[in-house]
């Protein structure tokens, strides 16, 4: 197994992007499992404590680990990523050897104030969410793929190209 970990600011698109990826690979050979790391965070009362931390540690590496026991080929882990530091933490709860690459996702700041602004789910523009976007523009990383005035299947392929994705797999 091989883990993809594709960050971006809040809003650029990653959970679209995951979805038109597995899409794009449905006909392939690999077998391709998609974990988002902010599900694993809902949970109420909302709070960010020792308690929930050790919770969302476990469940991704428990995701992980039966992902490489059910013989998946790619991992892909969407999470905003705004820090080495979460890339990491996330690699670190894989199985041991297992290779990952990173991507981020990146968008101008007028293309993520649009996308981010026109989804009803979202909280308005806050400072926390500004300093996130402007994290996860900074980070370094394997590959960045822009965003700006490509469709999500568009950057859904870019994504593949560069991870490997649509490489054939085990038949």
């Amino acid at each position: 197994m091989r883990a993809v970990m594709l960050g971006g600011a809040p809003g650029v698109g990653k959970t679209t992007v995951a979805r038109r990826l597995l899409d794009l690979v449905q006909a392939g050979q690999q077998l391709v499992q998609w974990v988002d790391v902010d599900s694993l965070w809902q949970h109420q009362p909302w709070r960010v404590d020792e308690r929930m931390t050790t919770m969302v540690r476990a469940n991704l590496r428990a995701v992980a680990e039966h992902a490489a026991t059910a013989e998946v080929d790619i991992l892909v882990i969407t999470w905003v990523f705004q820090s080495t530091e979460m890339h990491r933490l996330v690699a670190g709860l894989l199985p041991s050897g297992t290779p990952a690459i990173s991507v981020q996702l990146h968008a101008s700041r007028e293309t993520w104030h649009q996308r981010f602004g026109s989804d009803p789910e979202r909280p308005g523009l806050t400072d926390f969410y500004r300093s996130r976007y402007t994290q996860a523009q900074t980070i370094v990383v394997d590959h960045v793929v822009d965003t700006d005035s490509l469709t999500p299947f568009e950057v859904a392929r870019r994504v593949a190209e560069v991870t490997g994705v649509l490489q054939p797999g085990p038949s």
